[in-house]
């Protein structure tokens, strides 16, 4: 396996949208900041309640859901 690409510049700045793994990395990137979001709402919260975990729900859902489906459409090939 490769080390992270070079095309990934320090600080996180956005690759060259010609990079293969872009439209990938923009995905992720988009998912990493719904997690985000959820660990902020989780962080200011004392005590866990339905509210807050039926806002995590539907904050959380989409990402997963796109995910799962990036995991499922990359090449599997056993070795």
């Amino acid at each position: 396996m490769n080390n992270i690409n070079s095309e990934i510049t320090p600080n996180n700045q956005e690759p060259d949208p010609a990079w293969d793994y872009y439209p990938l990395w923009h995905s992720l990137h988009h998912i990493k900041a719904k997690i985000d979001v959820a660990l902020k709402l989780i962080s200011t919260e004392e005590h866990a309640t339905i509210e807050t975990d039926k806002t995590l729900r539907a904050v959380l859902d989409p990402p997963s859901d796109k995910l799962v489906s990036i995991i499922s459409e990359l090449p599997y090939e056993e070795e």
